[in-house]
């Protein structure tokens, strides 16, 4: 990647862990958060990677704070919400190690495909009835078939012509064209996480390659959607790779930034990871809001198991959720997440969205 920082192999950042560790306890203070924050909300040169890593040492309070104020500032009080709906289960060809329909995974899930399947506008309606600004098809494999295209066509074109929300949809490595359908049926979004940093991204999945789901990112772009990509927190990466993912984001220059939370399933490689603290948590979405101000970091899977269901991490620069269930996971009632939107001072006018 071009420029303004350098990504770690991983024998460097297991060198560099014990002195940013202690770097962390000498942290810059508040001086250095407000002088970066200004710069920020003034338009001044964009952070780098050293400030940022730098940053995610600093007082919680304070970085937190700041973040915020630059939401408030570029974002105002509107507050995205979406939900999803799982497409297509079972079986899948990939071997991503967190995952329990990875090919790898010791678990049964069972079969499922919806696509052009009328229950899919029927959710897509439930959803809207319960607040969701946004609706995204989850699809599993490395990509849908030209004939699953096809159908998705037909099932985004339905929920387009029958319910009032944004089509989102996370079907895998397509192409231009593929998107260029889709969009055309009423498609807006697609969603294609990079997961972690390109230096740790190896650790997680083999059978294909960040590089390959950039391509998909931009062949998405250059079909005129918006792109939803992020995270996967608490896979064994280090803060370095966290950090270092912001940067490819924003390099790619997606629209909303999903943070993610590993939620360890068992009969997966990855069932035996140590989950991200709530404070790691809020630290890395308040530092994502340096480097990206202007996009939506949105709350995502796993903040379930914090006892605030992430609302620390809402008021430290979020401005986005993830409401309901997840694909192999429960998650968040929309009446408790717009109960927590609503406290935080947002605004859930759906005209907004």
């Amino acid at each position: 990647m071009a420029g303004s920082f350098h990504i770690y192999t991983r024998a460097e950042d297991q060198m560099k862990l014990g002195t940013l560790q202690k770097r962390g306890r000498n942290h810059m203070g508040r001086e250095y958060v407000e002088e970066l924050k200004n710069r920020v909300l003034n338009g001044g040169a964009e952070i780098t990677y050293d400030e940022a890593l730098k940053l995610a040492h600093e007082d919680l309070d304070i970085l937190a704070a700041s973040a915020n104020e630059i939401r408030e500032h570029f974002c105002g009080d509107r507050c995205d919400v979406c939900s999803v709906i799982s497409v297509k289960e079972g079986r899948c060809t990939e071997n991503c190690r967190y995952c329990a329909q990875s090919r790898i995974a010791k678990k049964d899930i069972p079969e499922i495909n919806l696509l052009g399947d009328a229950a899919v506008t029927e959710g897509a309606d439930v959803d809207y009835g319960k607040g969701s600004f946004r609706y995204c098809l989850v699809a599993e494999g490395r990509r849908l078939s030209k004939r699953e295209v096809e159908l998705a066509e037909k099932t985004v074109q339905d929920i387009h012509d029958n319910v009032d929300i944004n089509i989102c949809a996370s079907f895998g490595l397509l192409d231009q064209e593929d998107f260029t359908k889709l969009k055309n049926a009423g498609l807006t979004m697609i969603h294609n996480n990079l997961e972690t940093s390109p230096a740790y991204f190896p650790e997680v999945c083999t059978s294909h390659t960040q590089e390959q789901k950039k391509a998909t990112i931009r062949a998405a772009k250059a079909a005129g959607l918006m792109v939803c990509s992020g995270s996967l927190f608490g896979m064994g990466e280090t803060l370095e790779d966290r950090v270092a993912l912001a940067f490819e984001l924003r390099e790619l220059g997606v629209d909303s930034v999903p943070m993610n939370l590993l939620n360890p399933r068992e009969g997966t490689p990855f069932y035996d990871k140590t989950p991200l603290t709530e404070e790691e948590y809020v630290r890395t979405i308040a530092v994502y809001r340096f480097v990206m101000p202007k996009v939506m970091i949105r709350l995502a899977a796993g903040r379930g198991r914090y006892d605030d269901n992430g609302e620390a991490a809402l008021a430290a620069g979020a401005n986005a959720v993830i409401s309901g269930d997840f694909l192999t996971t429960d998650g968040t009632s929309f009446d408790l997440d717009f109960d927590m939107i609503r406290r935080n001072g947002f605004v859930t006018d759906r005209k907004h969205a």
